[in-house]
């Protein structure tokens, strides 16, 4: 009986360990099933463009085709300027435009003349009810193209002219013959002729 009754609980304690043994071995297979487990997808379209947006510059300003100098004559202050030939020049703001054309005659500035063998040159003045600008480009066709006839009223932005070619303004032939730029400006407040600064009108922000 004594016999019987171990060999009865050898035989439990056996089946026991054999239990604990397959579920030991089951949670040592299970368990690199749960590593390998997919975690819910994510779209590489989702996740590229923080990537991307880390990566690239920040964007900047593409600055205007324009060479600007500080430039003084008299005791007054101009805007020098050099554009790309083809550049247009706009109207900053709204007024009334008048052109004035000279030529140099035997050594004096002169308008309303005609004469055939020199170079005429426009002066094209801006006007509102509270400014004024006054543009001295070069020679007439062969460096500049007026987009408008004298008297036009315009608009802010309007085109008021072209450049056509790489000649100096009329400030080198009529005053200074260092200058090299293709125009010179000056700019006013109104009424009292204030002088204000005219390069800002180009720099941009």
């Amino acid at each position: 009986m004594r016999r019987g009754g171990l060999a009865t609980a050898l035989t439990i304690a056996l089946g026991v360990l054999i239990g604990i043994g397959a579920a030991v071995g089951l949670s040592r297979t299970a368990a690199p099933q749960e590593v390998v487990t997919p975690a819910p997808s994510i779209s590489p379209a989702t996740i590229a463009p923080p990537t991307a947006a880390a990566s690239s510059p920040a964007p900047t300003r593409t600055p205007l085709p324009i060479i600007i100098s500080p430039y003084s004559y008299g005791g007054r202050r101009y805007a020098a300027l050099t554009v790309p030939i083809g550049f247009m020049y706009a109207a900053p703001f709204a007024g009334t435009v008048r052109v004035t054309v000279y030529q140099l005659v035997g050594g004096e500035i002169r308008v309303g003349t005609n004469v055939a063998s020199q170079p005429f040159y426009p002066y094209l003045t801006l006007t509102s009810a509270d400014r004024r600008i006054i543009y001295r480009p070069g020679a007439l066709e062969t460096d500049t193209q007026l987009l408008l006839q004298d008297g036009a009223k315009v608009e802010m932005g309007t085109p008021l002219f072209k450049v056509a070619g790489p000649g100096a303004s009329s400030w080198r032939t009529f005053y200074d013959s260092s200058v090299t730029a293709q125009l010179l400006v000056s700019f006013a407040s109104l009424p009292g002729d204030v002088e204000l600064d005219p390069v800002p009108l180009f720099a941009g922000p």
